[in-house]
């Protein structure tokens, strides 16, 4: 009979294995939890979705502060994280996105039921089933959505099909027999980015879709029917960029994914000096590729005004400013204006010029017809 001692030297062994040096479900480094009953190593956020499955799918323990069984060992040994991502992740469609350390929390949860309780990317007939609930990339229903001008949600009828996204009013709206009713509106795909917006607006399985610098706010029901949502608009973009003729062409298949990953590089509130320098002004910003955009609050549906953001030899930098006064600054000089922004500490401040940075260094070049730098 193995010591106590004895297996917590070998957990400790098992986990300087590559593979379990990272969290199972989202990637976090180091992680001291796991499931005892799937054999994976997870870190405490993921362990609390774990423990809400039930003990009956996967029972949890930390490692460093619970009590280890011979039994308990013998499992993490026999599978580990690179063997149970064989199994649960096997027939992941690579349109659909793998959870990671900063998703918000409806995502983390909707991926780990995905894999462990629904087993939904497993090699079975009853997953194939579930998977195609959005890989053909149609979907139809209702969902609610949050009114241009207020801050009403209302029900509106959306369809999802080939290259749109479109919603209506309501369901009788939909063009039927030859009817020419148009949507209240349609929105492109390949210009569309989403992403999740649950916490940021503070509306329970919300997610955002952004076209030519309008935010449109969608919520559906419950986490599953979002993330069936966002898969679904994802496996149909995954078609309008070729993905399907991209099997087999690694090239093609990682820019095809790199595109679907598109979303906001940051997003948070800074403070912004106007034109004249006489006050601040409390700002939501959003970057996006190489578009700044600043909002008066993160639930509006247009922005104030956005920077295009053009090539450092254009004369387009960054950097951080402790000449003035109060608080965390820094400058973004552009073509026509220096920007002085201020945060709430210097790691935010550092993330805003590292993500700012990296924004110019891959800029095509500013189009000054395509700038609209106000004086808010």
């Amino acid at each position: 009979m193995e010591s106590a001692q004895s297996i917590r030297t070998e957990l400790e062994e098992l986990l300087q294995k590559p593979d379990n040096k990272t969290c199972a479900d989202c990637g976090r480094p180091d992680p001291d939890w796991a499931s005892v009953t799937l054999g994976v190593f997870l870190c405490i956020d993921c362990s609390g979705v774990h423990r809400n499955l039930g003990t009956h799918v996967s029972k949890v323990k930390s490692i460093q502060l619970d009590q280890w069984q011979l039994e308990h060992l013998m499992t993490m040994r026999e599978i580990g994280n690179a063997v149970a991502r064989d199994t649960w992740e096997k027939c992941l469609p690579p349109s659909n996105r793998r959870c990671t350390i900063r998703d918000d929390p409806v995502l983390r949860e909707q991926w780990i039921r995905a894999k462990y309780e629904r087993k939904e990317y497993t090699d079975t007939p009853e997953s194939a089933q579930l998977r195609a609930r959005y890989l053909s990339g149609v979907k139809e229903g209702f969902l609610s959505k949050k009114g241009k001008d207020n801050a009403k949600w209302q029900k509106r009828f959306v369809i999802l099909n080939g290259d749109k996204l479109q919603y209506y009013q309501h369901e009788k709206d939909v063009p039927k027999d030859g009817r020419a009713d148009s949507p209240k509106d349609s929105l492109p795909l390949l210009a569309t980015t989403i992403s999740v917006c649950s916490q940021k607006i503070e509306k329970p399985y919300s997610f955002q879709l952004t076209y030519n610098r309008r935010n449109y706010f969608f919520a559906a029901e419950n986490g599953q029917e979002m993330v069936d949502w966002l898969n679904a608009i994802r496996a149909a973009k995954a078609k309008c960029l070729g993905i399907d003729e991209a099997v087999g062409d690694p090239a093609q298949m990682a820019k095809i994914i790199d595109h679907l990953n598109s979303a906001f590089a940051l997003e948070g509130w800074l403070e912004k000096q106007g034109p004249q320098e006489k006050g601040w002004k409390r700002r939501w910003f959003a970057l996006h590729d190489s578009v700044l955009l600043y909002y008066k609050q993160p639930s509006d549906a247009e922005c104030l005004g956005f920077i295009q953001l053009g090539k450092r030899s254009q004369g387009y930098s960054v950097e951080e400013n402790q000449k003035l006064p109060l608080g965390f600054c820094f400058s973004l000089i552009t073509q026509r204006r220096t920007y002085s922004l201020r945060a709430e500490s210097r790691d935010l401040v550092r993330a805003w010029i590292e993500a700012l940075n990296l924004a110019i260094e891959k800029s095509q070049g500013a189009d000054s017809a395509a700038m609209c730098e106000d004086d808010d």
